[in-house]
Parts: structure tokens; C-alpha cells; sequence
């Protein structure tokens, strides 16, 4: 399900912006993200994202986050919900590569030296 989380955050410049932008993005199931409020301090973001998680990120890298509402997205926009296209439904995030282990015996008289 689809939510719409808006934390309210102390952006002074245009870095701590970036910052902020930068931490929710890379955030799993997030699908759009901007900043609005009336001074451009607020980081609304629409997807399947976990709202303590990410205000406690904001929180830890920019200082100040106060979350402000948590609830359904897309309650007014009805026409979003049917014509979801495959590029919406896009996670974004790292994806760990898979290493391979194998045992490997070792066998000290098989390493000799010559000095």
C-alpha cells in the first residue's frame, strides 16, 4: 500500500537539501519524493517506505526531523492508481552481490621456500 509520509526537516541551504533528497531516494519502495511546506522545509515522499526509518536517518544525518503525517497516497488522484506503468514499480536501493565460499584445505608441505 502506498503511503504519503511528510517529515518536517531544518534545511539551511541547498546542500542540506541535497542531502536530504539524496537519503530518501535511496530509500527501498520510495517512488517520488519532493520538498514543499511554505518555507521549503518539508521532504514529502510517496511509496512503501518505512516512516520511523527514514525520519530516524534524516535525524541522524541533518540533524532535526519531526514527522509530521503518515497516511494514504493517492486519496484525491484516482487516475494514478489505474495507469501504473512498470517503471513505477522500480525499487530503488543497493543490491548486495552474492559472493560465492569454497573450503580450501591448506597444506603447509606444499609451500616450500628457497632462500
Amino acid at each position: 500500500m502506498k503511503q504519503k509520509v511528510v517529515i518536517k526537516l531544518s534545511m539551511s541551504n541547498h546542500k542540506s537539501r541535497a542531502k536530504a533528497l539524496k537519503i530518501a531516494v535511496g530509500q527501498q519502495g520510495v517512488e517520488s519524493v519532493a520538498i514543499k511546506g511554505q518555507e521549503n522545509n518539508q521532504l514529502e515522499v510517496v511509496g512503501q517506505v518505512d516512516a520511523v526509518v527514514l525520519a530516524t536517518l534524516l535525524r541522524k544525518c541533518l540533524g532535526k526531523a519531526e514527522l509530521v503525517s503518515v497516511g494514504a497516497a493517492g486519496a484525491g488522484d484516482k487516475n494514478a492508481n489505474k495507469a501504473e506503468t512498470p517503471a513505477a514499480q522500480v525499487q530503488h536501493g543497493y543490491i548486495y552481490p552474492s559472493y560465492s565460499q569454497y573450503a580450501v584445505a591448506y597444506d603447509p608441505s606444499a609451500y616450500h621456500y628457497m632462500y
